[in-house]
């Protein structure tokens, strides 16, 4: 009874209706269960924006300004649901925006178009539309998930055929056992590593770095194949950064690495994009991907100019996200 007076509060102080009993109820079960489980929490009746914006004021973004800037996560099953837990922030880019990993890259210039902030504002997981430009050519598989200790691979590359796709650590956090994905702590130290990868054993002191990082992943990533391109989710409790040619604008001029925060969310794909030319080879190594269809996620460590680490290699675990190349028409 203390817990659903202390939300209903709460909820009051954010600017909510008041609630039914039972759906008070529900929605304290959820909050109780945080990030790591929690079921559905509609809410009908037509005040679910108001009651989804103060639940999310309250426990996750105080500065939270309207509903349209959250996004439901692919396990939620339910469009009225109002459980703090199953809505990520969109990721805004900073203004002006940090150049965290910038190379100038004047050959990278794939035609601007503009965005339709109700697309970046979509919720449809379920399918993709008749016609989708997004057409996977490796049988069912839409992408394939390596990852990365340094610039050594760990593992075999993980092929995905779900529309989403969690990539956790440490078995998930609370709850984890029932995930389904990719357990990086799965994954054989020993097991062979990619064509690219040294033969030398890694250094004490970088053993250790990896070891503090992967720690730190818990409920990791989520990645979800959607109507309106490919998605990354944070769902840990560390910032993961993000670079693709394919990001956003942004990127026709340069290769930026994009801080996504706890609980916030990034468009990762957008296949409405032309794809974009190779660059012509950099004098020196590049900071980020030049495949059009590669992104690249680091755990917890930036790279680029404003870090120590000027390139994603030096990332201690970072997760390489290669897309299926698209069927010929």
């Amino acid at each position: 009874m203390f817990r659903r007076r202390a939300l209903r509060r709460r909820l009051a102080l954010a600017g909510a209706p008041p609630l039914p009993d039972e759906q008070l109820r529900r929605l304290a079960r959820a909050v109780d269960a945080g990030a790591a489980g929690g079921e559905c929490a509609p809410v009908a009746g037509g005040a679910e924006l108001q009651v989804r914006l103060a639940a999310a004021r309250a426990y996750r973004y105080p500065d939270l300004r309207e509903p349209a800037e959250l996004r439901r996560l692919p396990h939620c099953t339910d469009r009225l649901c109002c459980n703090p837990y199953h809505w990520s922030r969109l990721c805004k880019p900073e203004t002006p925006p940090p150049p965290y990993s910038r190379i100038a890259m004047e050959e990278f210039k794939p035609k601007e178009q503009g965005e339709s902030k109700g697309d970046a504002r979509r919720t449809d997981h379920e399918r993709l539309p008749t016609g989708s430009q997004f057409r996977q050519s490796w049988e069912s598989e839409w992408c394939r998930l390596a990852y990365w200790e340094l610039a050594q691979r760990v593992g075999r590359q993980f092929g995905v055929r779900g529309r989403a796709v969690d990539v956790f650590g440490g078995g998930g956090g609370a709850g984890g056992a029932a995930r389904r994905g990719l357990c990086l702590d799965a994954l054989a130290p020993d097991a062979p590593a990619g064509p690219t990868a040294p033969a030398a054993p890694t250094a004490p002191a970088h053993q250790e770095q990896v070891r503090k990082t992967r720690a730190k992943i818990g409920l990791g990533v989520t990645l979800a194949l959607e109507a309106d391109g490919v998605w990354l989710y944070n769902r840990s409790q560390a910032p993961v950064f993000a670079s693709s040619p394919a990001l956003d604008a942004a990127a026709a001029k340069a290769l930026l690495v994009w801080r996504v925060a706890p609980g916030h969310c990034l468009r990762v794909f957008d296949p409405r994009r032309p794809p974009a030319p190779t660059p012509a080879p950099a004098p020196r190594a590049p900071l980020g991907p030049v495949d059009a269809r590669s992104v690249r996620i680091s755990f917890a460590k930036g790279w680029g100019p404003k870090y120590s680490r000027r390139d994603v290699t030096a990332c201690p675990c970072w997760l390489e996200v290669l897309l299926a190349p698209p069927t010929p028409s």
